[in-house]
């Protein structure tokens, strides 16, 4: 059993959270079921997010540190990447291929509709107050 939130951060902190779990389950559903089509493990996954952050070739400790990957997991997920076609090594960076580039972008594509999927679940209400926390309205 959990502690009731304390101060007004908690508060949001919990809401966003409560939020976030909805958006996670929708979105990583969509996420998850492309990466198993793709064979690719969580690990290939926290990479490719890694590479459209970093938008310019990287090095291993970098792209470990983004993706929040012990370097022993992040090497062997890379070489791996390379290995297939998705990754390029130059000068001991990595960038995308061509075919790495055309995975991000059906990453990105399969990221924005469990977005679009849990936006499209929203009630009139929580839409508005959606777009007015975002600007948006």
């Amino acid at each position: 059993m959990t502690n009731p939130p304390s101060t007004e951060t908690d508060l949001l902190v919990e809401a966003l959270a409560a939020r976030l779990r909805r958006l996670d389950l929708v979105g990583w559903q969509r996420i998850a079921s492309w990466a198993e089509r793709s064979e690719l493990s969580f690990a290939h996954l926290r990479i490719l997010l890694a590479l459209t952050i970093e938008d310019r070739p990287a090095e291993v400790s970098d792209l470990a540190e983004k993706s929040g990957l012990p370097l022993n997991v992040a090497y062997p997920a890379i070489h791996d990447l390379a290995r297939r076609g998705y990754l390029r090594e130059e000068s001991r960076r990595y960038e995308p291929t061509e075919r790495g580039q055309d995975m991000l972008a059906t990453l990105d594509e399969a990221h924005r509709a469990g977005i679009q999927a849990y936006v499209d679940q929203l009630d009139p209400k929580e839409r508005r107050r959606l777009d007015e926390a975002f600007g948006i309205a």
